[in-house]
């Protein structure tokens, strides 16, 4: 921009900017260029007088700062006006019915049928179109009242009616519009433009011109635009709109930082990983919306329920007709409608549902599988990885038959760093930290399924895996091993059993720590309702029953394979419960997809998180509870609305077959009844979760 200096005095410079008539100056736009330089504490810039007034720490650097920065920035023109959106447009039309409902009495009376048809058009083409598609629907009803009102000359009726209709497609709009404001302001990104690094300078862009690869700095007060790692500095970061957290954590080089969280103290320069809409914040917002057309099997009854009732309306309303002759009464009776609210209500009860529960850090990736969560009846639980920590170490290795333990360990780690599973990573961990060196020496390695890996060594066939695998399908005499499983199996240790050229080589003892809320879950489970709870789990029976006994589970399978798994979640079903299965291995996504609401940690195997109906972002068993108590309350929230809306409107329509009431009472009465339910289905969303075991 070109400048003059009309004051600069200490702390105060005062500039005079050339401007261009045309496009206007936004000024938001120009006082925003200058807010965030180090030093600055006031910005005002005035676009009718064309001067910037900039306040600052008094310093030499501060002021050459603001100098250069001004110079290099472009001006910043108001944008075109945008189409005025649906709420907009809908809000205008229920103003102007209800000015022209106040304007009634100094409108000549010859005016005033003219006006009330005019106004009814968009009512009466609603109609037509589905007279034309052969629906009988709410929008045919509505047109139909209104036809009543006006063909027994009752115009004020109609213009009443008219203004009370379009007055609830405007609050019906508004609902739907403040529950994704609510749901957008919770992952917010902030402002629209971020400050990057380019060619060694530090320049303001919009933040669809930010990059993967682009260095973004973020000072206190600001929002972090991106998901990123950090490059320098330190600073406390709110990540409470990602994860509820409380209090600020502290951010270093090398961590990792998500858009929309805040920098409470400190500064941040920060490298963009995923920018737009793959920050973990857009994913969250995505699947949420996405989640909303998997309807629950509640919403779709209760939809199939409103529009059964329509053909009904107009049978009572013509019996109304013949019974007492009365136009009136008739026209009342269309204006009860009961589908308008449910329609309403359900649909957000469960988007904001599914909200608040991604607020929680759990994302339910659907209405169906929010139901299904909520009156699940049995769980079965798969143990590593859910039940315990996931981070196994080994506790013990013991050989065999001339092999030695390093030879044991060190070939075991060799063919185990190909396949990432807990488990395996624990060995190679094991190898690490003795020194052992575990080139590759061995041919191409063979994951077997839930069973272990086979490979070739030196020409013998070596395996790695359970009990099942190396005995049962190797036929590998395993008995000189014995004493040892008795031993690490009553400790709860999980075992590699380990074969050389057709001989056992050694045994690997690995111990997976239980959860520390493990045991809590359970029995909360079990307090809450649900009838079974199983743990499946590929140890040996030994090992199987010290950890479900230690954890209070009466029922379990050990040895469980993929197969086996998903019977028992099938046997579960036939006996009429609803399961939710919670896993997170490989191994475990053929049960997850047979389960009724399958539950993945963030942690799990890809395809455990995309076969599960259930995303644990933080993979805490809390947030098992949580989703549940969120999603029954959900359910509460709709039987309840639906209790409200069979209640008000059939009040509503018994008074309208008796004449008690005229038509534009019922249409005040049904317009306040959806008004009621939709404001109480934004109701999750403002609110925390009472009690996780309720």
């Amino acid at each position: 921009m070109i400048y003059s200096i009309v004051q600069d005095i200490p702390g105060r410079l005062r500039l005079a900017l050339t401007l261009p008539r045309f496009p206007a100056v936004d000024r938001c736009g120009v006082e925003a260029q200058f807010r965030d330089l180090a030093g600055v504490e006031e910005v005002s810039f005035s676009p009718r007088t064309g001067t910037l007034l900039v306040r600052h720490d008094r310093k030499q650097t501060t002021r050459s700062a603001i100098l250069e920065q001004i110079s290099a920035a472009p001006i910043p023109a108001t944008r075109r006006p945008r189409p005025a959106s649906e709420l907009e447009i809908k809000k205008q039309t229920a103003i102007r019915s209800g000015l022209l409902l106040l304007a009634r009495p100094l409108i000549p009376p010859p005016v005033r049928p003219i006006l009330a048809i005019y106004g009814a058009l968009p009512i009466f083409k609603r109609g037509l179109v589905a007279v034309r598609e052969r629906k009988l629907n709410v929008d045919l009803l509505d047109a139909s009242a209104v036809g009543a009102a006006m063909a027994t000359r009752e115009f004020f009726t109609a213009s009443l009616i008219t203004a009370l209709l379009k007055f609830g497609e405007y609050l019906e709009e508004w609902t739907r519009g403040e529950s994704r404001r609510l749901l957008s302001d919770m992952f917010h990104t902030g402002d629209e433009w971020a400050w990057v690094v380019r060619e060694g300078e530090e320049v303001r862009l919009p933040l669809e011109e930010v990059v993967e690869g682009d260095t973004v700095i973020v000072r206190i007060g600001g929002l972090i635009p991106v998901d990123g790692t950090v490059l320098e500095g330190e600073a406390l970061v709110n990540q409470s709109s990602l994860t509820g957290e409380g209090l600020p954590v502290a951010k270093r080089k090398g961590l990792s930082v998500y858009a929309g969280t805040a920098i409470e103290e400190g500064g941040l320069r920060v490298l963009a990983t995923q920018v737009g809409d793959k920050t973990r914040a857009a994913r969250v917002v995505k699947t949420i919306e996405a989640a909303e057309t998997v309807k629950a099997e509640s919403q779709s009854k209760s939809e199939e329920m409103a529009e059964r009732i329509v053909p009904y309306s107009f049978l009572l309303s013509g019996l109304t007709f013949l019974v007492t002759g009365s136009i009136s009464r008739s026209a009342a009776v269309l204006l009860v409608d009961y589908s308008c609210a449910i329609k309403l209500s359900t649909p957000l009860a469960i988007l904001t549902s599914l909200a608040r529960s991604a607020r929680h850090r759990v994302l339910i990736k659907g209405g169906k599988y929010l139901e299904k969560l909520a009156h699940a009846d049995a769980f079965v639980l798969d143990k590593t990885g859910t039940l315990t920590e996931a981070t196994p170490e080994v506790a013990e290795v013991v050989n065999f038959q001339g092999f030695t333990r390093e030879f044991v360990l060190k070939q075991a780690a060799c063919v185990e760093e190909h396949f990432p599973h807990p488990v395996a990573n624990a060995v190679v961990r094991q190898s690490e930290r003795e020194g052992l060196s575990h080139a590759e020496e061995h041919a191409e390695v063979e994951y077997v399924l839930a069973h272990g890996i086979a490979s070739w060594l030196q020409g013998k066939r070596i395996v790695v895996g359970s009990r099942h695998f190396v005995h049962e399908d190797e036929g590998i005499d395993v008995s000189v091993g014995e004493s040892y499983v008795k031993t690490f199996s009553a400790r709860g240790n999980s075992i590699l059993y380990v074969a050389v050229g057709g001989k056992l080589a050694g045994l690997i003892a690995i111990h997976d720590p239980l959860r520390q809320d493990a045991k809590h879950f359970v029995a909360a489970l079990m307090e809450g309702g649900i009838e079974r709870v199983v743990m499946l789990t590929g140890d040996n029976e030994a090992t199987a029953r010290t950890i479900a006994a230690s954890l209070g589970i009466g029922e379990y399978h050990a040895q469980a394979m993929p197969d086996r798994k998903v019977e028992v979640v099938r046997d579960l079903q036939d006996q009429g419960f609803t399961v939710a299965m919670v896993g997170d291995g490989i191994n475990d996504s053929p049960a997850l997809s047979q389960a009724d609401v399958g539950i993945s940690m963030r942690h799990g195997a890809d395809i455990a998180r995309e076969a599960c109906d259930v995303l644990l972002l933080d993979g805490t068993l809390e947030d098992i509870l949580t989703a549940r108590a969120v999603s029954r309350e959900a359910m509460d929230l709709v039987e309840h609305n639906f209790r409200t809306i069979v209640a008000v409107n059939s009040a509503a329509l018994l008074l309208a077959v008796t004449g008690a009431a005229p038509p534009v009472f019922s249409a005040t009465i049904h317009n306040l009844s959806t008004l009621l339910v939709g404001l109480r289905s934004l109701q999750p969303l403002r609110k925390e979760v009472a009690s996780v075991n309720s």
